[in-house]
């Protein structure tokens, strides 16, 4: 049983240095800001046309919730609607913008659970 959980571990390290080394490669567009991987300029032109892509860098999500912002684009912000580049975008998008985990070598603490946060302000 010990061995299987080490195989697993060992594969989940493998899988997530994988990923990261991934990222890692590609150089980063100098004026978008944007990390230059497959589908990066799709993503540059097709975002690029109505806002900055500090938007774009300054955001994470998983494909789900990036599909979520731009159909809110698509429906109350004027976007065109993307048809044959949903896909690569998506993919981009959730590969390279994708949440991460709280580095906390820069943060002193994880976040607050939600029952010990301030209300919400209405």
């Amino acid at each position: 049983m010990n061995k299987l959980r080490y195989l697993i571990l060992l594969f989940l390290l493998g899988a997530s240095t994988t990923a990261a080394a991934k990222v890692e490669n590609y150089l980063v567009d100098e004026k978008s800001g944007l990390i230059m991987a497959p589908g990066w300029e799709v993503v540059n032109k097709q975002c690029n046309a109505c806002h900055t892509s500090l938007i774009i860098t300054q955001n994470k999500g998983n494909k789900e919730e990036w599909r979520e912002t731009i159909q809110w684009m698509v429906d109350s912000q004027g976007l065109w609607d993307l048809s044959d580049t949903w896909e690569p975008v998506l993919d981009y998008l959730s590969t390279y913008y994708n949440q991460q985990e709280i580095d906390l070598t820069t943060f002193r603490r994880l976040p607050l659970a939600v029952e010990y946060q301030p209300p919400v302000a209405k």
